[in-house]
């Protein structure tokens, strides 16, 4: 019994050989190789059996370098070490054949010391490939994380490969854009080391330290991607319509208006949907900034930070629920959340589902603020707050919450009769027989209203060129240039058409209508109202308005100039939304240039009309102003005379009001050349 005990202690410990190393495969190892790692100062272990680490030729005489590294093994089977044992000495699988010389990647940076390079092999993860790819994500359930095991980290690079991947940078997570692009993914976060981006959670995203870990893999979203979707026609749905366009104003800063117009063209469309999508539409981009100040108590993240498929579908849920009385909360609810299903994922579905429920279920109660300050006013009234303090400052708290008011109604459809086919009796009769009710407007003697939504292109006595779109405010400026039969007019800023057209129809299409436009789309626009029109008189000139040169002077010139736009939030309602303060400092030396360049084109004795369909300051009073001072052959004329005495102020301008003359906001002055 003691020569069996002490022949025990004179044979070596598991895990270990007699001379005192590792034996490959056992349970000792691990320890082992660790601290024969740390004696030798971070070099390999050498293994004089295999040539591994070490300067020896390979048995065999095979060239030297290491063997093919053992993958991970499976969890131990039942039978303790003794299975342990039997699985880590299985025989390793045959070493795959190299590429041919043709198909190797780029140059192989200098070997680490002590060790040759292996080649590069196919199939072996999407990090060995030339040109990189995805590795593969964290470890799932190893220790630690990522370096928990081998299974989470990418795999090593061959020649090929390695070369590439010593230049990527190591702040950025691997990512292939062409890849993520094919399955309609945006690019991730490739901002520094440290801690996550802002607004995104730990999930999908891994530092790079050492090794490079890439993303993991996030769900592919439902539908088609966002890309193919805002590409692709306006589906027949007129909420999911409605939809598109509400994403596309709101990432891509569209015009809402030449959207719609697009549906309203295509044929086959019941007339329903089309006034349900353009009531939609219109009206959740009008009550916009009400709705998100409803949205965003509910939407625990806040509604800024959702993404926008989603963003607008609560929108367009909640303006259903809250301004549409004829549509039942649960159908508005029931529609919504498979809009967001399809747009975006069941999560995003459920947020949809559970918000508007929530906004159903306490809009009867929700007290909107109702103060005279602009914070209040602007959710009230459901404008941009900067907006609403110029107002209130300008107007006062009364005539501020009339105008709010007016912008946010819904507006009808103006028609301009062309004087060349009939009278505005006429056009009446002509659009009641379409079953379509018209309204002689009050201040344009031209025009007529059309209530209930109507899609002009929808409309026979429209495509029969019997009239065009155009309103009230617009029409009484070309009676202010008071054409006569026989003269040579300009319209500096022409498209798409509305203006240069009436001034042909005033002279009976007998004379010269010049129309200068720069943009090309714009100029096709122009082009297209002419003809359906049939007048003649009417010239399009392409260019630059500013520095164009015209062989002859006119007898009148009209700068209807670019403007900020403010007043026609009404019919623009995605403008509110897309300016800023800016813009009034951004528009008045346009402005200036443009008159400046009409005044180079007027006769002596002949007349200058100068409009924009705002009512600001900075883009009215004070453009004329500098204009005046600046251009001493040129004196004010009153308007007058020339239109309705209840748009003319005290200073002989036009000046008109959407809360005070029911139409859109305009201002014009007219200027006669000594």
């Amino acid at each position: 019994m003691r020569s069996r005990r002490a022949a025990a202690r004179a044979r070596p410990a598991r895990g270990s050989r007699r001379d005192g190393r590792c034996r490959v495969g056992a349970r000792g190892a691990p320890r082992a190789r660790r601290a024969a790692h740390r004696e030798r100062g971070g070099a390999h272990v050498t293994d004089e059996r295999d040539g591994r680490g070490s300067e020896a030729p390979r048995e065999g005489g095979g060239p030297r370098g290491r063997r093919p590294r053992r993958r991970r093994p499976p969890a131990p089977p039942a039978g303790g070490a003794d299975a342990l044992r039997e699985t880590a000495s299985r025989a390793p699988a045959p070493p795959r054949a190299p590429l041919p010389p043709e198909a190797a990647g780029p140059a192989d940076p200098a070997p680490v010391s002590g060790r040759t390079p292996r080649p590069w092999r196919p199939g072996r993860g999407s990090l060995d490939r030339p040109g990189g790819g995805e590795a593969r994500g964290p470890a799932r359930g190893g220790p630690g994380g990522p370096q928990g095991g081998r299974e989470g980290r990418p795999r090593r690079a061959g020649p090929g490969a390695r070369g590439q991947a010593a230049a990527i940078n190591r702040s950025r997570p691997i990512y292939d854009d062409a890849r993520a692009a094919r399955r309609g993914r945006s690019a991730p976060w490739t901002g520094g080391r440290g801690a996550p981006p802002p607004g995104r959670g730990s999930a999908g995203w891994t530092p790079l330290g050492r090794a490079a870990y890439a993303p993991s893999r996030a769900p592919r979203p439902a539908g088609p991607a966002s890309s193919e979707r805002e590409e692709s026609p306006l589906p027949a749905n007129p909420r999911e319509a409605a939809l598109r366009i509400l994403h596309a104003v709101d990432t891509r800063s569209a015009f809402s208006d030449r959207m719609l117009e697009g549906a309203h063209e295509r044929p086959g469309q019941d007339p329903r949907d089309v006034a349900l999508m353009h009531e939609l539409v219109k009206g959740t981009l009008r009550w916009r900034g009400r709705l998100d100040w409803a949205l965003d108590r509910l939407v625990h993240i806040g509604l800024d930070k959702t993404q926008p498929w989603i963003r607008n579908c609560l929108r367009l849920g909640a303006y259903q629920l809250l301004f549409l009385d004829r549509v039942p909360a649960h159908a508005a609810v029931d529609e919504t959340v498979k809009l967001a299903t399809k747009y975006g994922h069941a999560g995003s579905a459920g947020l949809v589902n559970s918000v508007l429920r929530r906004l159903a279920d306490t809009a009867d109660a929700l007290e909107v603020p109702a103060g005279d300050d602009a914070e209040s006013l602007a959710v009230w009234g459901s404008h941009p707050r900067w907006i609403v303090e110029r107002w209130l400052e300008r107007f006062g708290p009364e005539a501020t919450r009339a105008l709010l008011l007016a912008d946010n109604r819904a507006v009808p459809v103006g028609l301009r009769v062309n004087a060349l086919k009939g009278t505005r009796d006429q056009l009446v009769e002509r659009l009641a027989a379409e079953g379509a009710t018209a309204t002689p407007a009050r201040l344009s003697p031209d025009l007529v209203w059309v209530e209930g939504g109507v899609a002009p292109a929808r409309l026979k006595a429209f495509r029969d060129g019997w009239c065009t779109a155009q309103d009230e405010s617009e029409a009484l400026v070309s009676r202010l240039v008071a054409p006569r039969p026989h003269e040579r007019l300009l319209d500096l800023c022409a498209a798409p058409g509305g203006k240069c057209s009436h001034l042909a129809e005033l002279i009976g299409d007998e004379g010269e209508v010049w129309a200068m436009e720069r943009a090309e789309a714009r100029v096709a626009a122009l082009e297209a109202t002419v003809a359906r029109l049939g007048v003649h008189a009417v010239h399009v000139v392409q260019g630059d308005g500013r520095t164009y040169e015209f062989p002859m002077p006119f007898d009148r010139v009209l700068v209807d100039a670019p403007c900020s736009g403010l007043g026609v939030l009404g019919r623009r309602a995605d403008a509110r939304w897309r300016k800023g303060p800016e813009v009034l400092r951004e528009m008045p030396p346009l402005q200036l240039d443009l008159l400046a360049a009409g005044a180079r084109r007027v006769r002596p004795g002949g007349l200058l009309v100068y409009s924009v369909c705002s009512f600001e300051p900075e883009e009215t009073t004070a453009v004329v102003e500098r204009f005046l001072r600046a251009t001493p052959a040129f004196v004010l004329e009153s308007v007058a005379g020339a239109v309705p005495d209840e748009v003319v102020d005290a200073d002989g301008f036009m000046r008109v009001l959407p809360h005070v003359h029911g139409c859109d906001g305009a201002f014009a002055a007219r200027f006669r050349r000594t």
